[in-house]
């Protein structure tokens, strides 16, 4: 097989990834509860009237304790968020794109890099985003590009392979109960589900169906998301689930994206490692391990300066913009 091998996204959540799980129950809502006297409906019952009203404000204050604890973190080299955006490209507009063109349909950025075809529907468009926050920290991968394949070693650049079928640690949320203690949860795929689970007693706190691309093979955890490795017996992909969870519970999971990597990976793939948002590693056939790489494929515009600025390196295959 020739490397890279360029795996499409075949549905994206037509919400983003923060619109997808906009209100949802965070652990800021039973702590709200607890403040109440333990006599009370609103405290004990967490379906209550009273705790959906504040669960909205429970989200914000939830955001804003994550904030300040990732600031803090961020003060010491060895809790400082490394996995921030800290390189962009950028391009020049070509002088003959009129950016004050109103009958234009807006700059467009199209590339083609290996693997992909330089015309017809393989190119890939690049697509503007407006919204700064957005664009640094909450896109959805458009593509995963296969850029290597190796053997089977026990760990992936200091991370181990998970052992199978036990969850994966949610480190952005926790289950608070009406006394106030707070159990760490993980999550997992057992008996044709996903389980959100006490990580001590393996209690299940919510299960939710596998979706319709098959049964989950592996889980990641990464940034409120969970990232699966699923299988249907002919057809492999990443599913990216949303692993905020609704009050009163939804039938399933918000799903994010999908990507298909069906035909890149040889066999059906056992094991898959996310290091960050940038690098995952995949088990396939045998002791054969796949590297690859989430791509993004974004840009804002600076009309005043005339440049795009890139999340991807496009030097090798270029870019290609108009506003035609």
């Amino acid at each position: 097989m020739s490397y890279p091998a360029q795996c499409p996204r075949v549905y994206a959540n037509p919400d983003g990834m923060i619109s997808a799980s906009g209100y949802y129950r965070a652990s800021t809502t039973q702590e709200l509860a607890n403040m109440l006297p333990p006599w009370m409906h609103l405290r004990e019952n967490r379906n209550s009237v009273g705790q959906q009203f504040i669960s909205s404000t429970s989200v914000h204050l939830k955001r804003l304790e994550s904030t300040l604890n990732e600031s803090m973190k961020n003060k010491f080299i060895d809790t400082a968020n490394v996995d921030d955006v800290d390189v962009l490209y950028r391009a020049k507009i070509p002088n003959n794109v009129n950016l004050l063109d109103a009958e234009a349909s807006g700059v467009r950025c199209i590339t083609a890099p290996s693997g992909v075809s330089p015309s017809g529907v393989g190119q890939i468009w690049v697509v503007e985003e407006k919204d700064l926050e957005r664009f640094y920290y909450y896109e959805i991968p458009t593509r995963v590009e296969i850029t290597a394949s190796g053997s089977y070693t026990e760990e992936e650049i200091g991370k181990n392979w998970n052992v199978l079928p036990s969850g994966v640690y949610d480190a952005e949320e926790k289950h608070v109960d009406v006394w106030g203690k707070k159990h760490d949860i993980s999550w997992c795929a057992a008996g044709g589900a996903i389980r959100k689970q006490d990580t001590e007693s393996l209690e299940d706190y919510d299960v939710y169906p596998e979706n319709r691309y098959g049964s989950v093979v592996d889980i990641n955890f990464y940034r409120g998301n969970l990232w699966c490795l699923t299988s249907d017996g002919s057809n492999n992909y990443i599913t990216i689930l949303s692993a905020k969870t609704y009050v009163p519970q939804k039938a399933a999971l918000d799903l994010i994206a999908v990507i298909d990597i069906t035909g890149s990976i040889v066999g059906n793939p056992t094991k898959m490692v996310l290091i960050d948002g940038s690098n995952l590693y995949i088990k396939g056939l045998g002791d054969t391990v796949y590297e690859a790489h989430p791509r993004y494929d974004y840009f804002l515009l600076d009309k005043d300066n005339r440049y795009v600025y890139l999340k991807e390196d496009y030097r090798d295959s270029g870019v290609f913009i108009s506003n035609t």
